[in-house]
């Protein structure tokens, strides 16, 4: 049936939800989101297939890993799995960049901002839990920064580290990865969608928008690009696959963190575990305040000018950071 018929006399046609969007939502940086969005149901979907297969203990994580990944389409799940969530992390710096760069989280959308800093937030987290699932060395190694870094907490991060250590770790890291996370992200990700809706579409910067497609032409697009990338993802999943690193061995420091944590690696190594807690502060800080300092309307004024080119310039001296701690050997951090 074309019409739903409500209750309330009121109908419902399929072309109210192919309402019209400006011209430049088939731009790849305004599908971005979209795209982002169908990354996370594939994760949700391989994640639950491989959930039946892992032993969440310390003594079976990493050997049902190992037995799940002996079968060919396992092998492939789970490196797909893993690549798809780094690729994830990746498209929702593209995301928050477009955003900061055309100044999206002004005015009526300074609230939809604040929710995707903390899907963004969210997002690390599943990947850190993850890692710390499968309990080989960059799972313990990953895990054992954690317990330093929260201690560092009075009250709260010291009992919150006390909780996690012990033979339960993996168990409730499973949990955490499986369970609270997927329901904080629904809980960010309906109003985050929902606030999307009727704010509508960001306009370019310092133009008005004037012709307009219908809706379904965008979703196309995000569909488009769907395909491409996690298509990309996919066939790289089968040639390169995840590693899963031995041990884990007690006081051993030889695995070095997925790409987006590589920064907190190199400030580690100057000043220490805080870092790992005064870094991550100091970003979301910051991103909280972005709509605070560059509240105007005017798209090149001072202000917007110095927040863009601010930006770019700490993007690029954090690429730096990756590829040199990248290249270099790892260093012992952790005092346990």
């Amino acid at each position: 049936m074309d019409d739903i018929k409500k209750q309330d006399g009121m109908s419902w046609s399929l072309k109210d939800f192919n309402y019209s969007v400006p011209e430049h939502a088939k731009r790849f940086g305004y599908t971005v989101g979209g795209v982002t969005l169908i990354g996370f149901v594939l994760l949700i979907i391989s994640g639950i297939i491989m959930a039946f297969f892992l032993t969440p203990t310390t003594g079976q994580a990493r050997q049902s890993v190992l037995e799940f990944a002996s079968n060919p389409w396992g092998f492939w799940l789970r490196s797909f799995h893993r690549w798809l969530a780094e690729a994830v992390v990746f498209l929702i710096v593209l995301h928050m960049s477009r955003i900061i760069i055309t100044g999206s989280y002004r005015g009526k959308r300074k609230l939809n901002w604040f929710f995707g800093i903390g899907l963004f937030v969210i997002t690390l987290t599943f990947l850190f839990s993850g890692t710390v699932v499968k309990w080989d060395q960059e799972g313990y190694e990953a895990y054992g920064h954690t317990i330093e870094s929260l201690g560092m907490i009075p009250l709260i991060g010291a009992s919150l580290a006390k909780f996690i250590e012990g033979s339960a770790v993996v168990m409730r890291m499973f949990v955490t990865h499986a369970i609270v996370l997927p329901s904080l992200l629904l809980l960010f990700l309906i109003p985050h969608m929902v606030l999307m809706k009727l704010n509508g579409l960001s306009p370019l910067p310092g133009k008005k928008t004037t012709r307009t497609i219908p809706f379904s032409e965008h979703v196309k697009k995000i569909f488009g690009w769907s395909l491409v990338i996690f298509g990309l993802i996919s066939f790289l999943a089968m040639q390169f696959p995840a590693v899963l690193y031995p041990g884990p061995f007690v006081g051993a420091e030889i695995t070095k963190p997925p790409w987006m944590f590589l920064v907190l690696y190199q400030f580690e190594d100057w000043f220490g575990v805080i870092s790992l807690l005064i870094l991550p502060l100091v970003i979301v800080l910051g991103l909280i305040l972005l709509p605070y300092i560059d509240s105007g309307e005017d798209d090149y004024s001072l202000v917007r000018k110095i927040v863009v080119w601010g930006y770019l310039i700490i993007v690029a001296v954090f690429i730096i950071f990756i590829i040199h701690v990248a290249i270099s050997p790892p260093v012992h951090h952790l005092m346990m």
